[in-house]
């Protein structure tokens, strides 16, 4: 069955790209430049606008949830998904990026800036492994990189009950930083301790040597 549709907005600003590349990137971060760049790549912004596509979808069912603060975990740096938030979901008013990739954060700093587009971003440098968020506030919680850390379940903010858990995570067991790939959707809701799913699907991509893989996404509740 083909998914419902929704047109999303994706105004990139080229200029901004191009300034970052060569004021920070080539200048202050050369040995970043191949990583920078394959963060533009098509599989990364097909899977960032899947997520906006079906938050929107989720968002116009159940108007009641919050987008008033989203944190995004092992944000990378941020520039394909923060502005497809900014410019697509509504009442959003603070996105914090978390990563422990100090150099990743410095340099989305440099090309997001503290406020962008009228919301504010915050970095935060911490290994979300460790780290404990149950005293810690949040409307929307997006992690698109569950194949890097910890099953989800580990982490739980201080609202959990009212948080909307978005999840992305593969089946790519061969890359050596991925430690907790999953095989399909329904183990990715199992290790996230969602028990209110309100969407869950799969796409097939193809990736390094063209070999093809999985990505699958989760978006709902712990408790409803």
């Amino acid at each position: 069955m083909e998914e419902p549709k929704v047109e999303i907005k994706f105004n990139y600003d080229l200029g901004l790209f191009g300034d970052t590349l060569n004021r920070v990137v080539l200048r202050e971060y050369p040995h970043r430049l191949k990583d920078f760049i394959n963060s533009f790549s098509g599989n990364q912004v097909t899977c960032k606008k899947w997520l906006i596509e079906q938050l929107l979808l989720v968002l116009k069912d159940r108007p009641n949830i919050s987008t008033r603060k989203i944190t995004v975990l092992g944000s990378w740096y941020g520039n394909v998904l923060v502005p497809l938030i900014v410019d697509n979901i509504k009442g959003v008013e603070d996105i914090q990026l978390i990563d422990m990739d100090e150099d990743a954060l410095d340099i989305s700093r440099k090309f997001l800036g503290r406020n962008y587009n009228g919301v504010n971003i915050n970095y935060i440098k911490e290994d979300i492994n460790f780290t404990d968020y149950s005293e810690r506030y949040t409307n929307i919680c997006i992690n698109t990189s569950c194949e890097h850390m910890f099953p989800m379940s580990s982490i739980s903010f201080i609202n959990d009950d009212h948080v909307l858990y978005i999840l992305q995570s593969n089946n790519m067991k061969d890359e050596r930083e991925h430690v907790n790939c999953v095989e399909d959707y329904h183990e990715l809701i199992k290790q996230s301790a969602i028990t209110k799913p309100y969407y869950y699907s799969r796409l097939k991509l193809k990736g390094r040597n063209n070999k093809e893989y999985k990505r699958f996404m989760v978006i709902g509740k712990r408790n409803d």
